[in-house]
């Protein structure tokens, strides 16, 4: 019998690829928490998957550094938290705080930068701190802490709740808040996209954050491997070219 002759470099190359996809197909999937009440830019659901957005990309390319397929996983903002620590279909969510999501998590290295910010019409006084609103109207969203608010202003942080950050903007362009709270990529994407359509104040900075991914304490993966990831894909430009995706 004749033997076959040898495989060229690209059938090498084709044969590796799809050994490590099967090998990733076989590999438990790292379990991807969405909290239910961001928008785009951070993430977009279309008929129950996800399809767009910063920490879907995120999530994707831990994935692949990690040789695991991905499954996402969209769930009310209060169950978040008690999901993570049983750790049933549940491994990890992203661009979160510890003081937003209290609990036995282990947590990775930050990696994303963010600010939350006051947003006041233009035909009203614009406040230069955060004690000048006081009593008055503030949106918020559902769900969400601003220790740096409850701080200031104690009771008289007047929140006005909604389900997300446009339905937030939307109240106050409606006038039924005198403020808002919004982060900034989200405002400036939405202002990116013509959302934004009555004259603001510029933003007072409530806070500057760097958040990180919150991982299960029995989560398939170390945070190690997380940590691992991370720092590979801000070594090499990858975590800034998925960032400058949204901006």
């Amino acid at each position: 019998m004749t033997p076959p002759p040898p495989l060229n470099r690209r059938q090498l190359l084709l044969a590796a690829c799809l050994a490590g996809t099967a090998a990733q197909a076989q590999a438990a999937p790292l379990q991807v928490l969405i909290d239910g009440s961001i928008e785009m830019p951070q993430a977009q659901f279309k008929d129950g998957e996800a399809v767009d957005g910063f920490q879907v990309q995120l999530a994707q390319e831990i994935g692949r550094r990690l040789g695991r397929p991905v499954r996402f996983r969209q769930v009310p903002r209060r169950r978040v938290a008690q999901m993570l620590i049983d750790g049933q279909d549940a491994d990890m969510i992203c661009n979160y705080l510890p003081s937003w999501l209290p609990g036995p998590l282990q947590w990775s290295r930050p990696h994303f930068d963010d600010a939350d910010l006051l947003l006041t019409p233009a035909r009203r006084p614009p406040p230069t701190r955060l004690q000048d609103v006081a009593g008055q109207s503030i949106g918020t969203v559902s769900g969400f802490v601003y220790p740096e608010m409850q701080a200031a202003l104690g009771e008289r942080f007047a929140r006005d709740d909604a389900p997300n950050a446009l339905a937030t903007l939307r109240k106050l362009m409606l006038g039924r808040v005198e403020h808002a709270i919004v982060g900034r990529v989200v405002f400036d994407y939405l202002k990116r996209r013509g959302e934004v359509t009555i004259p603001l104040h510029p933003p007072l900075v409530i806070s500057r954050v760097k958040t990180a991914c919150a991982l299960s304490p029995h989560s398939r993966i170390k945070l190690a491997e997380l940590d691992a990831a991370l720092a590979g894909m801000q070594a090499d430009g990858s975590l800034a070219r998925i960032v400058d995706r949204y901006r």
